[in-house]
């Protein structure tokens, strides 16, 4: 019994040695992330404003709120109707009304996209290193894969060179099957000191579903907090259900 406790205890103390430099090793390349996009404290709240061109509802103005660390509100105004979503927490709504779990999930994949190299950084424990990969495009990217919730997970793909996050691809598993949501960052720009990609490509389960295009970027302190009210992200909603992947 003594002789398996020791080899127990062994194992376990070679596993915290070989882990413990990994975990350092990713720490320090995220906070060299974070640097390469601005640095300095987290984004505590982002407001945008700008247009979404969908593959199959058109082009319309949309804009985006967030706030850390679990708010988060998308309202894109299509010329067939508009779409409005919201999460609060464990809580999120489709068109002013309660969504389901897998709506949800589509939302806090959305929502940790959002400032999202100091988010990584802020949550270093369930990022895990995966080394240098091939892309989308068949290029190197340094990639990590960050255990956002249960059964939610993603993926991000940066630039070896510059540091900047070219694309991100949250997997959303429920019920024995999942779902991809990627998102390809393009045109970067200085916004209060902060890189942030003006462009994003929007694909759902490999397949492309449209563009948004930012206009404006504002990182206050705080939003007003009617911004999360579920009635007030209602007032715009119509029949449509969207792309919940943009």
């Amino acid at each position: 019994m003594a002789a398996r406790a020791g080899k127990a205890l062994a194992a376990c103390l070679l596993w915290l040695a070989l882990s413990a430099p990994a975990l350092a090793d990713t720490g320090e390349f995220l906070a060299r992330v974070a640097a390469a996009h601005g640095g300095g404290a987290a984004p505590a709240a982002i407001h945008e404003r700008g247009s979404t061109e969908s593959m199959r509802r058109g082009k319309g103005p949309v804009e985006r709120w967030w706030q850390a660390p679990d708010r988060f509100r998308i309202e894109i105004r299509y010329a067939g109707g508009a779409e409005s979503r919201l999460l609060r927490g464990a809580e999120a709504w489709q068109q002013g009304q309660p969504a389901p779990a897998a709506f949800r999930g589509a939302l806090v994949l959305q929502a940790a996209r959002m400032a999202l190299p100091w988010r990584l950084q802020e949550n270093a424990q369930r990022v895990s290193d995966l080394g240098t990969l091939p892309d989308g495009a068949g290029k190197p990217a340094r990639v990590l894969e960050w255990q956002v919730q249960e059964g939610i997970r993603l993926i991000v793909e940066i630039d070896p060179a510059t540091l900047l996050i070219r694309r991100s691809r949250g997997i959303l598993s429920i019920n024995n099957s999942s779902m991809e949501f990627a998102t390809g960052y393009e045109d970067y720009r200085t916004v209060d000191g902060r890189q942030v990609a003006m462009t994003e490509r929007h694909f759902a389960m490999g397949q492309f579903i449209g563009t948004t295009t930012l206009d404006s970027v504002e990182f206050p302190a705080v939003l007003p907090a009617p911004t999360f009210n579920p009635v007030a992200a209602g007032l715009t909603a119509g029949t449509s259900r969207g792309d919940a992947g943009v």
